[in-house]
């Protein structure tokens, strides 16, 4: 993280408090549902999901995914391999995976009833809820 830090001047937000602490991040509090939050960021059950409704809230009219797989692609439980936090674990699962697309689902039509656009711009993916595009198009 501090590298990270060093070497951008974005700001860099979180959920977790703990983090908040330990990184001295900005914090956006947030409850554990799903659909779009409109005044309060919804957790959804991973932080890509998160990170959608933070740029909604942030006011973003457009919103391009990148690495939102949400299947097991070559057999990788991420788009970048495993995730670090979790080890050799086998996470997420294949049934996780799915109630995230199902959760995507309804977070696609609240952001088309707000007018926001979002495209996914993934290789490979399994979110099939919003307009595909490649990189290049967008």
């Amino acid at each position: 993280m501090a590298r990270i830090k060093e070497t951008t001047n974005a700001e860099l937000w979180t959920q977790s408090a703990d983090a908040e602490r330990k990184y001295k991040l900005n914090r956006m509090m947030g409850v554990w549902e799903y659909g779009l939050g409109k005044k309060i960021l919804h957790f959804g059950g991973n932080s890509g999901y998160q990170a959608v409704n933070l740029a909604f809230l942030f006011g973003a009219a457009r919103i391009i995914l990148l690495g939102f797989d949400m299947q097991r692609t070559n057999d990788q439980p991420h788009f970048f391999g495993k995730h670090p936090y979790h080890g050799d674990k086998s996470t997420p699962s294949k049934d996780l995976l799915k109630d995230w697309v199902e959760k995507f689902k309804v977070l696609a039509k609240d952001l088309e009833a707000e007018q926001v656009e979002v495209i996914n711009a993934t290789r490979e993916t399994s979110l099939t809820c919003f307009k595909r595009l490649s990189i290049d198009q967008c």
